[in-house]
């Protein structure tokens, strides 16, 4: 998941179709190459859900 650098926001999108590799934060109005990359939290169900494409794709 991709946040803001200035409001921690996650409602960021790539910034004129990623053309120039920047993103915009649709909270603040930042436009930048810079931008963190978190690691998504996931639930029990939806690592079941994971590891059983996993499997099928094997």
């Amino acid at each position: 998941m991709k946040k803001c650098p200035i409001y921690k926001s996650s409602n960021v999108t790539l910034y004129m179709g990623g053309q120039f590799g920047n993103y915009e934060c649709k909270k603040c109005g930042y436009v930048g190459s810079l931008v963190i990359e978190d690691k998504v939290k996931l639930d029990d169900k939806s690592k079941a859900i994971l590891k059983d494409m996993k499997q099928h794709k094997k």
